[in-house]
């Protein structure tokens, strides 16, 4: 039983971060975005306790097990608290916190495809997509271990253009930073994002020695998407190699979707199958297409609106999950907003300046500063950043997902303004968030009954008798 609870007869009143949905047999699932909890309970309770309007009066010792519950999992909280200043503190503690450095590096914003929806092709179409130089790697080095003395962990995460183009560069950065950090007590760890085509057996080799808590890679709905310089389809190839790769190191499979293709999608649930994927792949998870500020190549190119996206994301998870595919099935929130606007995050391009997002690189006049010792800091090119305020957008103050989303992404906010409301962002993330938070407590509460289940389900007898 909450203490809170038992200690006052306040009023206790519904979270203004739930959000509940339907789900089968007349129940509620009700996800709270600042808490991360997830409930399931009976729709007359949920109407007693947790539509919006509702009011408890506890008394001490007389709070019943479910009110107990819902208190102490965020979903009731006491009418004198103020949940936004709570979500504020807690942005501004995260955005703030020196325990860990968030290091990206982009060895190179050269690439072997042609993607017309590309962030970097403007970039590129500028001849600006050279390979680190080799003399930029002891300084990279020197200026991460440095930035890193005094923290509890780095988390390093690999990028590009294609990172895999630079394989022996990254392979030689890792060679020096990860010893650095056991000696130095920094608990070293690292992610890679790639299109897959370079994956072959001395490729994976190389990675295996560079401590990675996986690798993405990148496939697109439609396959043909993704092509190579010249024009030619790359799904195929990239499937072979994640045949071999993910049973080696632990790979994650994004599937980006352009547009709808039913087709498409089944072929490709074939081919995994085919390649045994479906055994050895940590999961696979499907992701939206933004249109880029600088993506110059291509001016034919436009996303489709996120409401449409989210509706095909929904259909296909449930198709690949029957077929035996590991979906990523759970709805984790991260609770985190943007790196970009953590204090202790940084992005280095293959020049050695230094941005706060990916989508920057290559645009010297948005640099903040870089790697070499002494180099000026630019103010005007930081500070924003990391003033970075959901609130002054009043859609978000009244958002439930808020916690989750923290506004969405800043990079679109500052530099492609109207951008959302272009993409009707607001309403299809919404509704993504509806249906992630249905097929998590389908899927956690219907499976075997020998496994144990992640979310509290109430069935309205722990209540006191009225």
């Amino acid at each position: 039983m909450s203490k809170g609870l038992e200690s006052s007869a306040e009023g206790w009143v519904p979270s203004r971060f739930n959000m509940a949905v339907d789900i089968p047999r007349g129940r509620k699932a009700v996800f709270n975005s600042l808490s991360g909890a997830l409930i399931v309970v009976p729709a007359p309770v949920w109407r007693r306790y947790l539509k919006a309007g509702c009011e408890v009066h506890a008394r001490p010792h007389a709070a019943s097990d479910i009110l107990g519950t819902l208190s102490s999992k965020g979903l009731l909280i006491s009418k004198t608290v103020n949940e936004l200043d709570l979500f504020r503190l807690r942005d501004q503690t995260a955005r703030f916190s020196d325990k860990k450095l968030v290091v990206t590096v982009l060895p190179t914003l050269a690439c072997n495809l042609s993607c017309r929806y590309c962030f970097e092709s403007g970039v590129q179409a500028a001849k600006h997509g050279k390979m680190m130089p080799r003399d930029r790697e002891e300084e990279i080095v020197r200026h991460i271990a440095m930035s890193a003395q005094g923290k509890r962990a780095l988390e390093m995460s690999w990028f590009g253009g294609e990172p895999l183009l630079t394989a022996e560069t990254i392979a030689r950065i890792s060679a020096r930073l990860i010893p650095a950090c056991d000696q130095a007590g920094v608990m070293y760890s690292a992610v890679l994002v790639t299109n897959g085509m370079l994956l072959n057996r001395n490729v994976v080799r190389q990675l295996q020695k560079c401590r990675l808590k996986f690798i993405q890679v990148t496939v697109d709905i439609p396959a043909s998407e993704k092509r190579d310089r010249q024009g030619r389809e790359t799904a195929g190839r990239v499937l072979d190699n994640l045949a071999l790769a993910a049973q080696r190191l632990p790979v994650y499979l994004r599937i980006n979707i352009v547009r709808d293709d039913k087709a498409g999608f089944d072929a490709l649930y074939e081919q995994l199958r085919q390649r045994g994927l479906h055994r050895h792949l940590q999961a696979l998870f499907f992701a939206y297409v933004f249109g880029p500020e600088c993506g110059g190549r291509d001016g034919r190119f436009a996303a489709m609106t996120y409401p449409a996206y989210a509706r095909i994301a929904a259909r296909e998870r449930q198709k690949a999950r029957a077929l035996g595919l590991p979906v990523q099935a759970d709805f984790r929130p991260s609770q985190v907003g943007c790196i970009a606007t953590d204090r202790f995050s940084m992005v280095i391009g293959p020049d050695g300046r230094l941005f706060k997002c990916t989508e920057d690189v290559g645009m010297a006049e948005r640099a903040y500063g870089s790697i070499e010792s002494g180099s000026p800091v630019k103010l005007p090119n930081l500070v924003p950043w990391l003033l970075y305020d959901w609130s002054q957008d009043s859609r978000c103050v009244r958002c439930p997902i808020l916690a989750e989303c923290s506004g969405g992404c800043p990079h679109i906010r500052r530099f492609q303004p109207g951008r959302f409301e272009t993409m009707r962002y607001c309403e299809g993330h919404l509704l993504e968030i509806k249906d992630r938070i249905r097929e998590w407590a389908i899927n956690s509460l219907d499976r075997s009954p020998h496994r144990k289940s992640a979310i509290v389900e109430l069935t309205g007898r722990e209540a006191a008798p009225a």
